[in-house]
């Protein structure tokens, strides 16, 4: 069988429920901190619904269902896995302390010896000092809950970033990204392949000096489709009205912001 890149075992399909009642579906992925602690990451949204940004805003559902492989050498072996929110009706999640920041981790306790799944590490998150324009972009997730459910193994959707790397959008910690994408995929991680790009460093005189960087896969940030709230701009006041063929990219930085909350 080829060989699969493990990065197509960083994700899984969510299937969220109410009381036993299926809701619908979206995308996480496994980010572990440097505790070796797993998290499924994914959007707040996906927990409370479209207004999520409110103060009044609670929980629409209590389960979610993910899908794990547990058998390395061949793909097709899965089961699932039923993740329960609430302890004792105290949620297990974390969000971040901005109401309207659209991402949630879900803290996991899964056996390593039994399920066969790829983590993303601190060392895979994206770095401000790397000089990047006009770079294409991979967001990896489950449109509309269809994928290869023989293997288990998402799809994966290839666009370009449309605002500079790191850059607050309007004072909001997002990009913009062009891609097509489809409901499913909220919560999608954004990916990017660096190959010949520069990262800057500083001499003891303060002069930047950048300098070629070998090839790597950076975690851009979590995808979050359109915005779900009132985005204004800070200057004007005025709402910012995001065109249709362009998606939210949350930095994935945030993600330590909110682990380590």
């Amino acid at each position: 069988m080829t060989k699969i890149n493990q990065i197509f075992f960083t994700t899984t399909i969510i299937k969220s429920f109410l009381r036993n009642e299926e809701c619908g579906s979206a995308t996480g992925f496994f980010f572990s901190d440097t505790k070796n602690n797993v998290y499924l990451v994914t959007n707040k949204h996906v927990i409370y619904g479209e207004k999520y940004f409110e103060e009044s805003a609670k929980p629409e559902i209590d389960t979610l269902k993910v899908v794990l492989h547990i058998n390395k050498d061949n793909p097709s072996q899965n089961e699932e896995v039923i993740i329960k929110l609430f302890n004792d009706k105290v949620k297990i999640w974390k969000e971040h302390f901005q109401k309207n920041i659209d991402i949630v981790c879900i803290p996991l306790f899964l056996d390593k010896g039994k399920f066969v799944f790829a983590t993303i590490g601190e060392n895979m998150l994206n770095s401000s000092n790397l000089k990047i324009v006009f770079a294409k972009i991979f967001v990896m997730g489950y449109p509309y809950g269809w994928y290869d459910t023989l293997n288990n193994l998402p799809i994966t959707l290839i666009g370009h970033l449309s605002s500079p790397l790191g850059v607050f959008f309007m004072g909001y910690p997002f990009m913009l990204g062009d891609v097509e994408t489809h409901k499913g995929m909220s919560g999608s991680p954004v990916f990017m392949h660096l190959t010949g790009y520069y990262r800057s460093a500083i001499d003891e005189n303060n002069k930047e000096l950048p300098h070629l960087g070998p090839w790597k896969t950076i975690l851009l940030g979590v995808f979050s489709g359109q915005p779900r709230w009132d985005v204004t701009d800070k200057e004007t006041g005025k709402i910012i009205e995001i065109p249709h063929s362009l998606s939210i990219i949350w930095f994935s930085s945030l993600i330590k912001e909110i682990i380590s909350s």
